[in-house]
């Protein structure tokens, strides 16, 4: 069942459950692959917190011990979070929990665009344009656009990296009489901009947003393009921009891999 849907305006925080680390009995030798369990405990730890952004985790020797397995099962279970962007070694200081690469933020009335933001961060913003295409608006794209069913929408499709490293998938939808001459060689450019398209060549100035956030889980598709295994849990933003005039000029969906990307809101929370 999905996850009920959650707003940025009404965040509040909640303390991660109680994880006990692992024990021998945790690992069974006639189930599944043995370092497959072992990623999935490490996988957990990780998300669960036991082990924070920047924390040390065990050496291989310790949590061979701790789990009754070989070194040789552990280390290729931590290969495996490594690939997948969960870990990463750092010379001979051991094995860290990976920092996020992005920081989004959430919850406020500014429209940023991505390129924008990972500049301020001190990153190299990066785009691989997926799909472009003009359709007919279903019901609804057109509600969140305030257009109505069947009138024209560009719809965009990008694969957004940070430092050459994937991180989200976005999927942008605008009406056509707005943008009536985009196409995908505007977006075909690895540090392409959309929002510097519309500020500079349509004169649309976006600033503010109504974004929602949720839970969700990598298909196929999605999985290979960020790095993850199918099914892995993705955070799943939706936004409807807006312009000086008040009028929505994009909606959004953006697919964001969990362990490359923060969500942060100046939001007081009580």
């Amino acid at each position: 069942m999905p996850s009920p849907r959650i707003r940025a305006s009404q965040y509040r925080i909640i303390k991660p459950k109680k994880f006990i680390r692992p024990s021998r009995e945790s690992i069974s030798p006639n189930s599944i692959a043995l370092y497959l369990q072992v990623e999935a405990t490490l996988k957990e730890m990780i998300e669960g917190l036991v082990y924070s952004p920047g924390e040390r985790i065990p050496s291989e020797r310790e949590l061979a011990e701790q789990l009754g397995v070989s070194r040789m099962t552990v280390r290729r279970a931590i290969e495996n979070l490594i690939q997948r962007g969960l870990l990463e070694r750092r010379s001979t200081s051991g094995t860290f929990v990976r920092q996020p690469q992005v920081y989004r933020r959430v919850g406020e009335d500014v429209a940023m665009g991505l390129t924008q933001l990972l500049r301020e961060e001190g990153a190299v913003a990066g785009s691989k344009l997926l799909g472009f295409e003009v359709m007919l608006a279903p019901l609804k794209i057109a509600e969140k656009l305030a257009i109505r069913v069947g009138v024209p929408v560009c719809m965009i499709r990008r694969l957004r990296t940070a430092n050459g490293k994937p991180f989200c998938i976005e999927t942008s939808y605008l009406p056509q009489d707005l943008v009536p001459d985009l196409c995908d060689e505007d977006l075909n450019k690895p540090q392409a901009s959309l929002y510097s398209l519309l500020a500079n060549r349509y004169g649309i100035r976006l600033v503010r947003n109504q974004e929602t956030l949720n839970m969700s889980y990598a298909t196929h598709e999605e999985a290979q393009l960020l790095e993850l295994k199918e099914g892995d849990p993705v955070l799943l933003l939706k936004s409807v921009v807006f312009d000086e005039h008040d009028r929505p000029v994009e909606y959004l969906k953006s697919v964001n891999h969990p362990g490359r990307v923060v969500f942060s809101s100046r939001s007081v929370f009580k």
